[in-house]
């Protein structure tokens, strides 16, 4: 049986509404995928475990976008974008909510930063965004 992407697209924001954040753990070799995907990244197995991420993670980088505007990016302000390593693994890169540019360029003398992960509802939909410890 073959799993369609937009199954496994829905089933991913259908737990964000529900309050959970979920990755896809590959039974061949127990890489992590998240956000879900259809295979393993690491190994291309295709039958994967949804599995709830504890939403530890630490902040590897920091990248200070130049410019980012409009009302989708408004509510993240302060924010900058950053590279994050999930305690199950799996890396991403995503928004770190409530640091300013300034506070950034401190902050990148100081990582790995631990950070958290949270569900934060944006226009009509939910998304993973992640803060300071």
């Amino acid at each position: 049986m073959a799993i369609k992407m937009e199954h496994i697209v829905k089933r991913y924001y259908d737990e964000l509404e529900n309050g959970k954040i979920m990755g896809r753990k590959c039974p061949a070799c127990g890489a992590v995928q998240f956000p879900p995907r259809i295979a393993c990244t690491t190994c291309g197995h295709f039958d994967q475990e949804w599995v709830e991420m504890s939403g530890d993670a630490v902040l590897t980088d920091i990248t200070i976008p130049s410019r980012m505007t409009g009302p989708s990016t408004d509510v993240f302000k302060p924010f900058v974008m950053g590279c994050f390593k999930m305690k199950e693994g799996a890396e991403i890169n995503g928004i770190l909510r409530n640091v300013s540019h300034e506070d950034a360029e401190e902050l990148k003398q100081r990582l790995p930063i631990p950070v958290t992960a949270s569900i934060f509802q944006i226009e009509n939909q939910k998304t993973v965004v992640f803060e300071l410890k």
